[in-house]
């Protein structure tokens, strides 16, 4: 304590190009440890990685979309209300200019990178004079609501059905299982319109489609909230049983790997109880189960995106569907920005908890 009063008093009697002096060698010094650092090297190798992954990827959406066949101007003209006997070539003209479809492509490709760096994507041609960012905001947390919950529901809940069916075994596990890993071969949108039909069956009435009941005002009370859960339920159970099998296959051939390990043998020759051991083993086996969040994450991002076209759950997914079939370019580059934002940045948050997790990766070692 008198050490750092004596050097906060030595600084303050300094001159001030020598404090400044010191606060810069002191930066660098900070700087040279945290580039020395493993994990901190691992974090920014991810980071640049991810970054020109979404540089790539938006400007081959750019691509993609300016390939597309059709006009949007011409599509504006035919849903709206042109006046009686105005000059519709004139008017078209005049829209390009204002849109900016006019330019040579080069510039517009330009004009959307700053847009994105600006987080202005413009107005949405369907929905104008609203902003395009302004409606993607709307929509944005359905998607999440659905995709976030399936992710670890399905983690938890397929590691530990693998698990009981690798080392507890049983008519009971066994058949549970390999029922998951059946209906982890089932295309999502096929089981979604199979779920709808046999809501029809038992119930004689329509499913709850859409994100609530048709008249039903948004609020915060009780009554809104379990109708939008009564909308959600659907979807996400269409989501949960196609993933629970994906993790449920890998964890219990890891457990059934970990039931020949010497801990094992040797806790079953002490007389430890199968819930227990089965506690060690899948804590050893969960491991290479974190290795798979990525891929899965991804997937379950990608079905989401059809199962909302399905149910009619607002989501992402609707969104898009509907911009392409009314070419808003605005709306779609705002669309597949945010899907690729979504994945890359789970996908880092799933690489930084892994090093954690990981000693190996946090020492240099992995």
């Amino acid at each position: 304590m008198t050490q750092d009063t004596d050097s906060q008093a030595d600084m303050n009697n300094s001159h001030p190009s020598e404090v400044i002096e010191t606060s810069f060698s002191h930066f660098l010094s900070n700087l040279k440890d945290l580039l020395l650092n493993s994990y901190a090297k691992f974090v920014l190798k991810k980071a640049a990685f991810y970054l020109v992954v979404v540089f790539f990827s938006v400007s081959l959406v750019f691509i993609i979309i300016e390939s597309m066949p059709g006009d949007p101007v011409a599509v504006m003209l035919s849903s709206g209300n042109p006046p009686p006997g105005a000059d519709l070539d004139a008017l078209a003209d005049i829209m390009r200019r204002y849109f900016g479809l006019d330019k040579p492509v080069h510039e517009r490709y330009f004009i959307y990178l700053g847009n994105i760096f600006s987080g202005n994507l413009g107005h949405s041609f369907h929905f104008y004079p609203v902003f395009a960012t302004d409606i993607i905001q709307y929509y944005l947390p359905y998607t999440l609501s659905l995709a976030i919950p399936v992710l670890f529901v399905s983690f938890f809940v397929g590691n530990w059905i693998g698990a009981r069916a690798a080392y507890l075994k049983g008519k009971l596990n066994e058949s549970s299982y390999f029922a998951l890993v059946f209906a982890n071969q089932l295309p999502p949108f096929w089981f979604g319109l199979v779920i709808i039909f046999l809501y029809v069956l038992i119930f004689q009435s329509i499913p709850p489609i859409g994100a609530a009941t048709q008249g039903t005002i948004p609020s915060l009370s009780i009554s809104y909230f379990m109708d939008l859960v009564a909308h959600w339920i659907l979807p996400f159970i269409t989501l949960l049983v196609v993933y629970v099998g994906a993790w449920a296959t890998g964890m219990r051939s890891m457990v059934t790997h970990e039931m020949d390990a010497g801990y094992v043998r040797y806790g079953e020759q002490l007389g430890f109880k199968k819930g227990k051991l089965m506690s060690y083993a899948q804590r050893n086996a969960i491991l290479p189960q974190l290795t798979g969040l990525n891929m899965v994450f991804n997937g379950i991002i990608g079905q989401t995106l059809i199962i909302e076209i399905v149910f009619g759950w607002p989501g992402i997914g609707l969104l898009l569907y509907n911009a392409v079939f009314n070419y808003d370019y605005p709306l779609i580059f705002g669309c597949f920005i945010v899907i690729i934002v979504i994945i890359v940045v789970g996908n880092f948050l799933i690489d930084i908890l892994y090093g954690f997790i990981d000693p190996r990766i946090r020492t240099g070692h992995g």
